[in-house]
């Protein structure tokens, strides 16, 4: 399993999330304003498809 660490943060417009692959996590911000966080990871999977069915979500503060 690979922790997704998800926080919610104001991003540029245009910019709906970004993420970055760690060693043994990943740490995914997301803009509530543009992008709720179920279509964040969904576009996370597309874009890191050995997520799928592989990750856990862990909330940010």
């Amino acid at each position: 399993m690979t922790d997704v660490r998800v926080e919610q943060a104001e991003l540029d417009r245009g910019t709906p999330m970004m993420y970055r692959c760690f060693e043994t996590y990943v740490r995914l911000a997301h803009d509530p304003q543009q992008i709720d966080e179920a279509a964040a990871l969904a576009l996370l999977c597309v874009h890191e498809p050995q997520l799928v069915g592989n990750l856990e979500v862990r909330r940010v503060q």
